[in-house]
C-alpha cells in the first residue's frame, strides 16, 4: 500500500499545510488556517500579546495581529498573511459521535506538525467555564493548543485546548460549531458575545408514566436555583420546574440546555417548555449578556 492509500497519511498530508505555530512571546502553541487570512487559535495560547509571530508549514514566519480574543471561550482570531493559500474547513456538528476516529496534529513542545491519532471518547463535555467539549484520546500535549482536530475527510472536528493532567489520553477539543460561532461574533462585532439565562441544574429522569401521558421527551433539565434578578427569575422560572426544551428543540441534559443557550443571540426571547405541576407551560425568557463580575 502507497502511503497515500494509508487514512491516516492522506488526512495529515491534506491537513498538514493548514495548521500553523503561533509564538507569543515565550509560550507556543498552533493554529488553524481558516482561509489564507485569518488564523484561530486558543486565547491562552496568545495571551496579552497583540501581534504574535506565525510560522507556516513551509517554515515561513509572517506576523500576525490579534483581531478578537475572548478567554471564556478561549479562543483567539488572529489576522495574517498566508503565504500557502491553505484552509480547513469545519465539520458539521452532528457528523460528530463517539468512537469516531480522529487525527490531532499541532506543534507539541514545538515539536513541530506533530500527528496523533485517536477516537472521538464523548461529546458534551463540561470542564470549568468551557462547555460542549470533545473528549479524545488523541495525544494532546503542551504546544498542541489552538491545533487541528480533524476526522478523516480532513474537516475541523475541533480545537484542542486542554488535557487532564492526572489523567492518561484524556484531552478536550472546543468543538468546531462552537469555532465558527465565535469566529462571526468576532468578525462582526470584535467581540464574543455570552447567553446567560441565570439558572443552575441537574439531569432528570422522567416518569415513563408522565412522559407517555403528556408526551414528553424521557430526559429533561430539573431547575435547582434560579439567580434572583436573573433573565430566568424575572421570565418566572423558579426552582422545581423541569425543562424539556428551548426554542422548541429538547434539553434531555444539562449539557443540551447549555448548549442551545449558547446558540441564542443576546437580547433574543426564546420559549422555556416547562414541566411544573404536572401542567406543560411554555414560559418566554429574555437571554442577557453573561454579568462582567462572572466573565473574570
Amino acid at each position: 500500500m502507497n502511503w497515500h492509500e494509508e487514512p491516516f497519511a492522506k488526512v495529515a498530508s491534506q491537513v498538514g499545510p493548514g495548521v500553523v505555530q503561533v509564538r507569543a512571546g515565550r509560550g507556543q502553541g498552533s493554529g488553524v488556517l481558516l482561509d489564507p487570512q485569518s488564523v484561530i487559535t486558543n486565547a491562552h495560547v496568545v495571551g496579552e500579546n497583540p501581534a504574535p509571530a506565525i510560522t507556516f508549514a513551509d517554515g515561513v514566519t509572517r506576523p500576525g495581529r490579534v483581531v478578537a480574543a475572548d478567554p471564556l471561550y478561549d479562543l483567539a482570531l488572529v489576522q495574517t498573511e498566508s503565504p500557502t493559500g491553505a484552509r480547513i474547513d469545519l465539520a458539521g456538528e452532528a457528523s460528530v459521535v463517539p468512537g469516531q476516529l480522529v487525527v490531532a496534529i499541532g506543534n507539541p513542545y514545538g515539536f513541530g506538525w506533530t500527528v496523533t491519532t485517536g477516537v472521538v471518547s464523548a461529546v458534551d463535555r463540561i470542564i470549568g467555564g468551557l462547555d460542549g467539549l470533545i473528549q479524545t484520546d488523541a495525544a494532546i500535549n503542551p504546544g498542541n493548543s489552538g491545533g487541528a482536530l480533524v476526522d478523516l475527510q480532513g474537516r475541523l472536528v475541533g480545537i484542542p485546548t486542554l488535557v487532564l493532567a492526572r489523567g492518561q489520553n484524556i484531552g478536550f477539543a472546543i468543538p468546531s460549531w462552537q469555532v465558527l460561532q465565535v469566529v462571526e461574533q468576532f468578525r462582526r462585532t470584535g467581540r464574543a458575545e455570552h447567553p446567560y439565562v441565570g439558572l443552575a441544574g441537574t439531569t432528570e429522569v422522567i416518569d415513563p408514566v408522565l412522559a407517555r401521558a403528556l408526551d414528553l421527551p424521557e430526559r429533561g433539565v430539573l431547575v435547582a436555583e434560579v439567580e434572583p434578578g436573573g433573565p430566568a427569575a424575572r421570565a418566572g422560572l423558579r426552582a422545581w420546574d423541569l425543562v424539556t426544551a428551548v426554542n422548541g428543540v429538547p434539553t434531555p441534559s444539562v449539557q443540551a440546555l447549555r448548549r442551545e443557550v449558547r446558540r441564542t443571540p443576546v437580547g433574543a426571547t426564546v420559549p422555556f417548555t416547562v414541566l411544573r405541576g404536572g401542567r406543560l407551560l411554555e414560559v418566554p425568557v429574555r437571554v442577557a449578556e453573561l454579568p462582567a463580575p462572572a466573565r473574570r
